[in-house]
């Protein structure tokens, strides 16, 4: 049974992506985005335990959502950036009638974030590093802001606040000259960020890292969360102090390669008016 028990975590469930579909209330959405649909891949962790075809297989899978937009939400590489080169060429492929946004995550920062960035960009991907973009949806602006991974996770609070504060400032900044009524999405690798975010309304979080902790057990959930927070943002959707979030289990693995009661995932938002 042991060896039965190793043999689906290591080979069967690593590989068995599901797709998930959650339906996401924010009150005061405009009536044009009622419905509007953002596909979200994270994790894609391309390196000694995920291959080029894992991450074109997770891309089909996300075209074949027809989704409004696409969000990539970090860690594209693991241990070294030229995997990039690989990952940004499947990631090419993908589709969506509103665009495909990106932010880096921790494991892009300890590498080369620069290269890691530059390769998603050739590839047709817009990369935001503490940036901002609108779209345009029907005569209704939906504003997404991306914040960069500073590579520091897990641990105390307080020493993630403080290293994560120039963040908190950046995006405070690009939060000013919104309109009220406009909303804002934002992407950012770290769910933990969403603890210390600046005055200024953020409608939804879009996040990554926590890999939905790649085992769960019966009754205890997770042993392993890189998370301040234990299993609060674990994955799924998740009510912040301030904000809803959402974090996807990730589609890679690092080490140890196992998954457990813990399915790769690719996520499919539909954004609903409350």
């Amino acid at each position: 049974m042991c060896t039965l028990g190793s043999i689906y975590a290591i080979q069967v469930e690593p590989d068995w992506i599901e797709v998930t579909r959650p339906d996401v209330p924010l009150p005061g959405l405009p009536e044009a985005l009622d419905g509007f649909t953002i596909a979200q891949l994270s994790d894609l962790h391309l390196g000694a335990y995920v291959s080029a075809e894992d991450v074109r297989r997770s891309v089909e899978i996300a075209n074949d959502l027809e989704a409004d937009l696409i969000v990539l939400t970090g860690d594209f590489v693991y241990q070294s950036a030229t995997y990039s080169v690989a990952c940004a060429q499947e990631l090419a492929s993908l589709q969506a009638g509103h665009g495909i946004y990106a932010v880096l995550g921790n494991h892009d920062n300890w590498t080369n974030a620069d290269e890691v960035a530059g390769n998603l960009t050739r590839a047709g991907i817009e990369v935001l590093r503490d940036e901002r973009r609108t779209l345009e949806v029907a005569n209704t602006r939906l504003w997404i802001l991306g914040i960069e991974d500073t590579g520091f996770s897990g641990g105390f609070f307080s020493d993630f606040r403080a290293l994560w504060q120039k963040s908190s400032d950046v995006l405070a900044a690009l939060l000013k000259g919104i309109p009220a009524d406009e909303p804002r999405l934002l992407l950012v690798h770290n769910p933990d960020f969403v603890e210390m975010l600046p005055e200024g309304r953020i409608d939804l979080a879009l996040c990554g890292h926590t890999h939905g902790g790649q085992v769960r057990l019966p009754f205890i959930g997770a042993p392993l969360v890189p998370s301040c927070f234990g299993q609060k943002y674990v994955s799924g959707l998740v009510q912040g102090p301030s904000t809803l979030v959402y974090v996807n289990r990730g589609v890679g693995l690092i080490v140890p390669p196992v998954r457990f009661n813990c399915r790769p995932e690719v996520t499919l938002l539909r954004l609903r008016r409350r």
